[in-house]
């Protein structure tokens, strides 16, 4: 995984922990819409794969 995979990884982990804490409806939305936008981020740094 090349080093830049690796730091989205560690922002989805950090923002899935931040999640966990039970917070409103609309921040949960948020941290979702921002994990797609990192997971996005990654298929387009290795789009064969």
């Amino acid at each position: 995984m090349c080093e830049k995979c690796e730091e989205l990884d560690q922002k989805i982990a950090h923002v899935r922990r931040l999640a966990k804490a039970g917070l409103d409806e609309l921040t949960l939305s948020r941290f979702a819409a921002l994990i797609e936008e990192y997971e996005r981020q990654k298929k387009a740094l290795h789009p064969d794969n």
